[in-house]
């Protein structure tokens, strides 16, 4: 909502309570609050209007805060600021002295985690209290929605208890994110971590998962062979594998169930009468349930596998050669995957030739093991320890995330280089697709070059929709980030950034009738689009009384409702310009289209 959409509203109320409004003065106050103090519009609405009745001696009763800009928790998205309602589902003691608190609020639309650092804490939060939550901000932890409670967010206890209904999740169709799942305790581990308070295995009919629950909360344990409903357990997936955290003092023990879950070869899976082939890599064991896990290459084909402990074989040797009876074929995440449980049989054989594999264009990949010929298009900040290098890397036919890991003889990928990687494996999440070059074998090629595809898809449209955050914006100045920061200059990540660097761009939905689609246009194309520079920008907002907004009304007002083309690269849903143009009437075609219809040109 804009200023002038606003001082229109508050002019309205005040006219329903017989009083005259002073618009410049709204105007004023509304510029004030929203642009200079970072205050909601609907909290600067309230404010003005609370104001001015009471120098009118008028009592107006305040409206309920419940009913006041909320949004669902399953329509959150990284990069928002929110209000939210939710119960405070569970807490965890915070893993390190930098964060204050950690759990899960819950809606009954969904579940988030939340974080509350211990530099900005502005209360703890009691597992069971129903609150409203304003300003928060989401921003993205492990590629999933996270709730940042600062010291800008207003908590309001809300004074009833509402009814939430989560739904059922079975082990094998887990994601990444908040689940409850209904499941049994299948065996309890030893505890190998200072913090940790318990860990084992959970299982239903459906498979098995690995569960964590960390000291901080209750002392409570699961028990052994003991059926439980596991209400908003937090998912997480490391090197491909899912596990989840959970709370004892949640859990609902269920007496009248019984659930036959086996550990080993997973459900739905085919059985192999016999697969001869070479160990290309292999990995740690994540589990004690797990002797052995790796990459088997065979003429038809590259495979992961699972050894599990049940089978009691000795695990292969990396470059060795074997014959596999008694495994099964299924899948995980939409990948092949090779169990070898209970009643399999490894024989070594002798060594044979295995001719190299043809590396897949990266636009044809799909989730497996497969061979890649790329370079690096761009490296990305690693945010985690354990992480070696990330970024993208592409071919003549597309770009895609890598990952490497950290570990023993692992390098980073080098710019201007071209690589054929041979047995990378492609994971999927949420439909989107990356590779994990940690086990992957590198061959470089020093004198090849490749001319990466940049450009994408040409789609063309109306432009029926620009969002919020466009215009010039703030954005963080820590290397690797470059996040855009709110009204007060702060960073859902680095916080409060003072020397800020601005940016150009326009966020909107581009429409040709059949799909709209979310478009990106990022400064270059911008300032070519409107022949408005970030400079000219800045210079605007730092000398007009509405700031950025009259950036941005100035673009919304030359933008709205033109048709528009552009090439694009799509990443996670959103389309990336690289180039665009308006596009203008055709008015030999629109003739061609009426007298076709047998009408006249008006």
């Amino acid at each position: 909502m804009d200023s002038h959409e606003l001082t229109t509203r508050i002019s309205q109320k005040l006219k329903a309570q017989g009083i005259e409004p002073d618009s410049e003065r709204i105007e004023a106050k509304i510029n004030r609050l929203v642009s200079e103090f970072g205050v909601p519009p609907a909290e600067a609405e309230r404010t003005i209007l609370q104001d001015i009745f009471k120098e009118h001696g008028i009592t107006v009763q305040k409206p309920a805060p419940a009913s006041s800009g909320t949004q669902q928790i399953a329509d959150l998205s990284p990069g928002e600021w929110v209000t939210i309602q939710g119960k405070v589902v569970s807490v965890v003691d915070p893993p390190s002295p930098a964060v204050a608190q950690t759990g899960v609020i819950a809606d009954p639309s969904g579940a988030v985690r939340f974080v509350i650092f211990s530099k900005s804490a502005p209360a703890l939060l009691r597992p069971g209290e129903w609150l409203r939550i304003e300003s928060a901000v989401v921003d993205e932890f492990r590629g999933l929605a996270n709730l940042k409670i600062h010291s800008g967010t207003v908590i309001t206890p809300i004074n009833e208890d509402r009814p939430l209904n989560p739904v059922i999740t079975r082990i094998a169709d887990l994601a990444p994110g908040i689940a409850t799942i209904t499941a049994k305790v299948i065996q309890d581990w030893e505890v190998r971590h200072d913090r940790m308070q318990q860990t084992g295995l959970l299982g239903d009919e459906s498979g098995t998962v690995k569960f964590t629950v960390w000291k901080g909360g209750t002392e409570e344990k699961l028990r052994q062979d003991q059926v439980y409903t596991i209400p908003y357990a937090t998912v997480e997936e490391y090197q491909g594998r899912l596990s989840v955290t959970i709370d004892p003092a949640a859990c609902i023990p269920v007496d009248d169930m019984e659930i036959d879950a086996s550990i080993g070869a997973g459900v739905h899976e085919e059985p192999l009468a016999l697969i001869e082939g070479k160990i290309v890599a292999i990995e740690l064991p994540p589990t004690d349930t797990i002797a052995g896990a790796g990459i088997i290459a065979t003429t038809e084909g590259a495979y992961s596998f699972t050894l599990w402990a049940d089978a009691d074989l000795m695990p292969p040797e990396q470059g060795g050669w074997y014959a596999i009876e008694g495994a099964t074929m299924g899948t995980f995440r939409g990948a092949p995957r090779i169990s070898i449980g209970q009643g399999a049989i490894i024989t070594p054989v002798e060594d044979r030739t295995l001719p190299p594999p043809p590396a897949t264009p990266v636009a044809e990949l799909s989730p497996g093991v497969s061979t890649i010929r790329v370079k690096l298009v761009q490296e990305w900040e690693s945010r985690s320890e354990r992480m070696l290098q990330t970024g993208l890397i592409g071919d003549e036919t597309g770009v895609m995330k890598f990952i490497i890991w950290k570990g023993q003889g692992r390098e980073k990928i080098q710019e201007n280089t071209v690589y054929t990687f041979f047995y990378a494996v492609v994971d999927e999440y949420n439909g989107r697709l990356s590779v994990n070059l940690t086990q992957a074998t590198a061959l470089p090629e020093d004198e090849a070059d490749i001319d990466v595809s940049r450009g994408g898809t040409t789609t063309a449209g109306a432009l029926v929709h620009i969002a919020s955050g466009s215009g010039i914006v703030k954005r963080c100045p820590v290397e690797g980030c470059h996040r855009v920061l709110s009204r007060q200059n702060f960073c859902p990540i680095h916080e409060f950034q003072p020397d800020f660097k601005y940016d150009l761009r326009i966020r909107g939905t581009l429409d040709d009738g059949h799909i709209a689609r979310n478009v990106l246009l990022p400064r270059e194309v911008v300032e070519a689009l409107f022949s408005m520079t970030l400079a000219e920008a800045q210079e605007i907002a730092e000398n007009q009384p509405l700031g950025a907004d009259e950036v941005i009304r100035r673009l919304s007002d030359r933008a709205l409702g033109r048709y528009l083309r552009i090439t694009a690269r799509e990443f996670e849903d959103l389309f990336i310009a690289n180039q665009a143009e308006w596009l203008s009437l055709d008015l030999s075609r629109h003739a061609a289209l009426v007298n076709r219809a047998g009408g006249d040109i008006a």
